[in-house]
């Protein structure tokens, strides 16, 4: 199974949102980008860029959301995820947003520290498994 998601921005490249193989849903790198281009969660005052981890992180997850929902799943579903972040000055701010969403009993987490994502305004990314919903 392969699917992209009618509301996100196409990829940046030839792959997948969404790819099944047994019994699992793996989803390709999401980030905080929409579907103008844009990157959420970046404020520009004059020279000055500032960056709302948490902001991207909300938008993220409703990246994810999305395409699970194209297959039928849920966060709930989730089993693994990974974490990228730019700065792990980062990870505070992150690991509040995360703790929103998912509890003690979520999926398996690692968070890893990174120079840079695709587009310099991402400063974090979730690559996530989930299993097929029954």
């Amino acid at each position: 199974m392969s699917t992209a998601a009618a509301d996100r921005p196409k990829p940046l490249a030839n792959y997948p949102f969404l790819r099944e193989a047994g019994g699992l849903l793996f989803l390709s790198g999401v980030s905080a980008r929409q579907k103008d281009g844009t990157i959420a969660g970046v404020t520009r005052q004059a020279e000055a860029v500032s960056y709302d981890v948490a902001a991207q992180f909300r938008v993220i997850i409703a990246n994810i959301t999305e395409t699970l929902g194209s297959a039928d799943g849920t966060l709930a579903d989730l089993v693994d995820v990974t974490i990228f972040l730019t700065d792990m000055a980062y990870y505070p701010a992150m690991n509040g947003e995360y703790n929103k969403w998912f509890g003690p009993d979520g999926p398996a987490r690692t968070t890893v520290g990174v120079s840079q994502l695709p587009h310099p305004d991402m400063v974090v990314e979730l690559k996530v498994v989930a299993r097929r919903p029954d």
